[in-house]
């Protein structure tokens, strides 16, 4: 599919997933009591008997044991995954049907829902009015909080289906030897290293890579001297990523995730911190009074701010646990270049023709990706 989310859940076909159920319940049908038939015919005539013995025994013993335990663990995750399929399509179900019947209501008032879910601001009875009366004002308020409220239920039983069911499936060579999920509603056992290497998995990638060694120091020094590779990447766990979760900025931006998430129910969007909000004085006031010692001193508050500068972030909501806490992916872009060394007088175009692109003042371009749990409000 290739529409929005609430337009392929409206058109999905969900008797899929009941299929993908059967066709799981299936498989662990065959192979259920596998390992113990592979322990009874196999190994069981082999050790008493002495068929095997001899300097490759050993190895021989341990390769047949493997067999046995993954027969046993490919069990385990096939009745794991086909409870968690189940669990899932009956709520996403639930939600698809909700959906369009608060869809088919409220054009039927004449408002209009736009492609992404959201009721227009400014269209009543087909008609895109300038001035709304504060009855039309409340009717339009009352139908998108309803949508996003439906929006919310039917992403967070998509993305917790996804997590719940890659979880069980495990990230390593083998079969999963402890799948813990047989629904989609426990998703809070679900740690943020785990998250992020769950995540990472889901795009291709290497879900555990190698830490980086980079901080902004040696990012600034790379920059003066053209030295490194000009585009780089940081995950959860390297410094460059954690200075920017640890700032101060990203304290009023995962709130700003929460409100918008709850507020037009879209599982993406976009949260951003101004270094100039209260103008230019205010910019020169903060670099004199807070970036620059942090620079000097270290100060993991606001040096990952000092570093970049205004910036913006995407954020993807990838689950809401029971207690209403959100999982979120954050993106931040930034660049090292002549410009953004020369923020806080301002962000200009003609700024952008001091940048180079090799040697030394060569930019260096940054994405750092991170994926956290941002605890429900009194958590």
């Amino acid at each position: 599919m290739s529409g929005t989310f609430f337009q392929d859940l409206l058109a999905a076909d969900l008797s899929t997933l009941d299929d993908l159920a059967d066709r799981w319940e299936s498989v662990h049908r065959d192979i259920k009591g596998l390992g113990k038939r592979m322990n009874d015919e196999v190994l069981g005539p082999l050790r008493n008997k002495g068929y095997w013995e001899g300097v490759a025994a050993p190895y021989a013993w341990r390769m047949i044991d493997d067999i046995q335990r993954q027969l046993e663990n490919a069990a385990k995750v096939a009745d794991s995954a086909r409870r968690v399929v189940e669990d899932a399509v009956s709520d996403l179900k639930s939600a698809q049907k909700d959906l369009k019947d608060a869809v088919r209501r409220i054009t039927e008032k004449g408002l209009y829902v736009n492609t992404d879910g959201t009721v227009a601001g400014d269209i009543v009875d087909g008609v895109c009015k300038a001035t709304l009366t504060d009855e039309e004002h409340k009717s339009i308020e009352a139908a998108q909080h309803e949508m996003a409220g439906l929006l919310r239920r039917a992403a967070t039983a998509d993305r917790n289906l996804a997590y719940s069911l890659t979880s069980d499936l495990g990230l390593g060579q083998w079969f999963n030897d402890d799948p813990r999920f047989t629904d989609i509603d426990s998703t809070k056992k679900i740690g943020e290293d785990e998250y992020n290497a769950l995540n990472l998995a889901m795009k291709g990638e290497n879900p555990y890579p190698a830490y980086s060694s980079d901080d902004p120091y040696s990012l600034g020094w790379d920059w003066v001297t053209g030295d490194g590779a000009r585009q780089r990447t940081y995950h959860s766990g390297d410094e460059m990523t954690e200075l920017i979760r640890s700032s101060e900025s990203m304290r009023q931006l995962r709130l700003d995730t929460v409100q918008k998430f709850h507020s037009d129910g879209l599982t993406e969007g976009n949260v951003s911190y101004s270094i100039s909000e209260s103008g230019k004085l205010g910019a020169l006031k903060k670099l004199v009074t807070t970036d620059l010692p942090a620079i000097v001193t270290g100060d993991e508050e606001h040096l990952g701010e000092a570093f970049t500068g205004s910036y913006n972030l995407h954020y993807t909501v990838k689950g809401e646990d029971p207690d209403g806490s959100l999982v979120v992916e954050y993106k931040l872009h930034n660049d090292t270049s002549n410009a953004s060394f020369l923020h806080y007088i301002g962000y200009y175009d003609w700024l952008d023709k001091l940048n180079r692109e090799e040697g030394v003042f060569s930019s260096v371009g940054q994405e750092i990706v991170w994926t956290e749990r941002i605890p429900a409000k009194g958590k």
